[in-house]
């Protein structure tokens, strides 16, 4: 068995809002500076990237491989009826994202002109076709309060129906841990997961959030097994953004930036949607699981593997530079060369390895992994939180 860390949720440059560099060769070299052994095609029912897959992965074993790099056949879909909620879908070989094409076009649920296609159905029928072509499915960043499976329904079973119990995983987004997500006990029976949704291949993107998983190579059959704890394979840890840095953790003002508390927005039993500013106000990820969890009066018992909040590297070098002078890519550069790759770095090495040459980076690479970082701004209304370091 082996230990890999994946980052299964990307897109290409054919998703709105992705960057136009976003191909095949930009992902292989930001995965290997990342420390990513494991990554997502985004995108692949698109027929133009469908097709530069095909032309440049090559099955080895039982692998998709580019440039050494295993990739898993992944896109991301949205579904509008009964509410407009993400999915992340992942197929086994070429044959089943044609034949989900296939089921798409003839039923005319969309007609796959994005990346990220829309489509005329609910997430039930969804995890109908999927099972079909044997595909996996999950929710994609699960508690945003856009587009999100919490955000259009109560629970897992008000949103996939009869096929919950299909439902591969949970993808946790950068709103939300493990501590948050397993207060909802209807959640015990599926793994959790942490990608990036990468836009782009730019080193504070993708990779920014992984799953490390315990697994014999990097292929669609093994990813499967460990994501239902089979055979040995498991899920080991997530890594990702403390979630105090999304932009959806407390409830807020988008004009403002107030922060408001449960009690504050709770008037005469209903929850206030507009700020005294006249602004809109969302609820946050952190409420909104509070609320879901009172609704459930139930608990969670289920034991799950840890997650790490770490930022990406070159975010910690940019809030060093404000106090110290320094030179980002220098440094960057110099810390790949000793230490191989990000994840290393971040995660794994010794702190007193990274000590003797960068004490300072050491730190607070120390106070990340024992969960000691504080916030100047703590993410709310859609504005990003800042960290203090």
């Amino acid at each position: 068995m082996r230990q890999l860390n994946a980052d299964l949720h990307l897109h290409s440059r054919f998703s709105r809002g992705a960057s136009p560099r976003m191909d095949l060769p930009q992902v292989c070299a930001a995965a290997r500076v990342k420390g990513i052994d494991v990554i997502g095609t985004g995108d692949c029912l698109y027929q133009e990237w469908l097709e530069e897959l095909e032309s440049n992965l090559q099955k080895r074993g039982s692998c998709y491989v580019l440039e050494g790099l295993p990739f898993i056949l992944q896109c991301e879909v949205e579904t509008t009826v009964g509410g407009r909620v993400h999915h992340l879908l992942l197929f086994p070989h070429f044959k089943s994202v044609y034949l989900l094409r296939e089921l798409i076009l003839e039923g005319g649920y969309s007609k796959l002109t994005s990346g990220r296609p829309q489509l005329k159905i609910p997430p039930e029928k969804l995890a109908d076709l999927t099972q079909a072509v044997g595909a996996l499915v999950g929710p994609s960043h699960a508690f945003t309060p856009w587009t999100s499976m919490y955000a259009a329904y109560e629970g897992i079973v008000d949103c996939y129906g009869k096929n919950a119990y299909h439902v591969a995983f949970l993808e946790l987004g950068l709103s939300a841990d493990t501590k948050m997500a397993s207060r909802l006990a209807e959640l015990d029976a599926y793994t959790f997961v942490s990608f990036s949704d990468a836009h782009s291949a730019n080193l504070d993107k993708l990779g920014r959030e992984m799953t490390r998983f315990l697994v014999q190579d990097g292929s669609f059959s093994e990813i499967d097994q460990a994501l239902r704890s089979v055979n040995g394979r498991t899920v080991l840890l997530n890594v990702g953004l403390d979630p105090r840095e999304g932009k959806y953790h407390l409830t807020g003002c988008r004009r403002c930036k107030t922060a408001y508390t449960l009690d504050e927005i709770i008037v005469n039993g209903k929850l206030l949607r507009t700020c005294p500013c006249g602004g809109p106000l969302k609820i946050g990820v952190k409420d909104r699981i509070t609320l879901l969890a009172a609704g459930s009066n139930q608990i969670s018992r289920v034991r799950r593997p840890p997650y790490m909040h770490v930022v990406p590297l070159l975010e910690i070098l940019k809030a060093m530079k404000r106090s110290h002078a320094l030179d980002i890519k220098q440094v960057y550069s110099e810390l790949i060369d000793t230490f191989g790759n990000e994840i290393a770095i971040l995660v794994d090495r010794p702190i007193s390895d990274i000590k003797e040459r960068y004490p300072r980076l050491a730190a607070i690479i120390e106070r990340f992994r024992n969960d000691k970082i504080d916030f100047e701004f703590v993410g709310r209304g859609g504005w990003y939180g800042k960290i203090r370091l």
